[in-house]
């Protein structure tokens, strides 16, 4: 038991001094409070992006180009051109944002061309669409003999309240599905770095030890559970250490400097989702230690290691290329299972308890299975822990490994 505590002390020292734990340590709740203000910051940059927009209009459209140029809003400049290459250039130099082609029916007609330089800039191009299409609503709703003001009222679209429903009852303010996508994708890429960053840390340590033979003589002194164990266990303490300062500093900011400041932190952001925060940094830890183990013992040299570890970051990374399905589909049959599978488990359950809690007995199925499975795993990582770490002279496979979990003996 002693040597066991020896080694804990030993790797959370050599982990807690790194530089990377340091700066992570310091700009972790930066990090998290960001992302509270985030969306809000985007989003007015994203209306900052239409204002003062200039469009060129190519073309009469029996018309309606006078008509575009005397009516268009002030935050958008909109003026004729007969030179399309030269409106074109001027789109490239950055001088107008957009041009825009109307054909002689363009009264009638069901599709106009836009041309811009990038395409992506959604913000600004639904706002000329949103003008042009009100402009000539009104001028259709005139040569049909309807007043305008009677038009503005039929087709007037009321805006949403949006409120979410809570199982527990409790129904809450909701947010926007910005505020949903930018918080879920700020926590799932905390939770993956962190959980990555230790992981390969772990396996990465064996493999130095064992090329360098220092793992030799450590195992003349402790067994190599004790070895492994102490790995997994002091970088665990680490990681909690790094998230127990950033849930610390993160609700002194939140309960002390937001309010002072008057900044309006979202609903989202709270005491019990920075917890299962933690929870499930832990599940995912304890899992994922296990394996990049494995690899490591497995490993000759970094370059085997490395693609040794690829199995295991596939799942790691699905639910991150996954993210606004899991967040638009909380409760979709692949969204479920992915939040049952271990692997995938932690970040896409935390992804459904972000957007759309899903309710106490979800939760504890999906701790269950994942508390079984780290179980599995750590019996089985450290029987092939064991059996691979003083092996040399060539890089085992995955399939080796599953050859020395059923292999009897030592």
């Amino acid at each position: 038991m002693h040597k066991l505590w020896v080694m804990i002390k030993y790797n959370f020292r050599r982990t807690a001094a790194r530089k990377s734990f340091i700066v992570l340590t310091i700009l972790g709740p930066i990090i998290i409070i960001a992302m509270a203000v985030l969306p809000g910051l985007l989003a007015q940059r994203s209306f900052g992006s239409v204002k003062d927009a200039r469009v060129a209009v190519y073309g009469d459209g029996g018309g309606l180009a006078d008509t575009l140029v005397t009516a268009s809003p002030n935050f958008l400049t909109i003026y004729r051109t007969d030179d399309f290459e030269s409106a074109r250039e001027e789109c490239f130099d950055g001088t107008l944002d957009g041009v825009l082609v109307l054909p002689d029916n363009a009264m009638d007609a069901e599709v106009l061309s836009f041309y811009t330089r990038g395409g992506s800039n959604i913000v600004m191009t639904e706002t000329v669409r949103n003008t042009i299409g009100h402009i000539l609503t009104g001028l259709r709703a005139a040569e049909a003999g309807i007043d305008q003001s009677q038009v503005a009222k039929l087709t007037a679209v009321p805006s949403f309240d949006i409120v979410q429903l809570n199982r527990d009852g409790g129904d809450k303010a909701g947010q926007d599905f910005n505020d949903f996508i930018y918080t879920a994708i700020a926590f799932i890429m905390l939770l993956y770095m962190t959980t990555l960053l230790y992981s390969q840390m772990i396996g990465r340590s064996v493999v130095t030890e064992k090329t360098s033979k220092t793992v030799e003589v450590m195992l003349s002194s402790v067994r190599p559970s004790t070895l492994m164990i102490g790995k997994i266990a002091g970088m665990g303490i680490a990681g909690i250490v790094q998230y127990s300062v950033w849930i610390a500093v993160s609700l002194l900011l939140m309960k002390v400097v937001g309010p002072a400041l008057k900044i309006e932190l979202p609903s989202l952001l709270s005491a019990d989702m920075l917890g299962y925060l933690i929870l499930f940094f832990l599940l995912a830890f304890f899992l994922y230690s296990g394996l990049y183990a494995v690899c490591g013992a497995l490993a000759e040299d970094e370059q085997s290691y490395g693609q040794l570890q690829i199995p295991f970051i596939i799942p790691l990374v699905v639910p991150m290329v996954m993210i606004s399905y899991l967040v638009m589909n909380p409760e979709a049959p692949v969204t479920v299972f992915l939040s049952f599978f271990p692997l995938t488990a932690p970040m896409t359950m935390f992804v459904r308890i972000i957007v759309s809690p899903p309710g106490m007995l979800h939760i504890i199925i999906c701790v269950a299975i994942m508390l079984v499975t780290i179980t599995a795993v750590a019996i089985g990582s450290g029987k092939i822990f064991r059996l691979a770490i003083l092996r040399t002279g060539k890089s085992l496979k995955l399939k080796d490994g599953l050859k020395l979990l059923f292999q009897k003996g030592e």
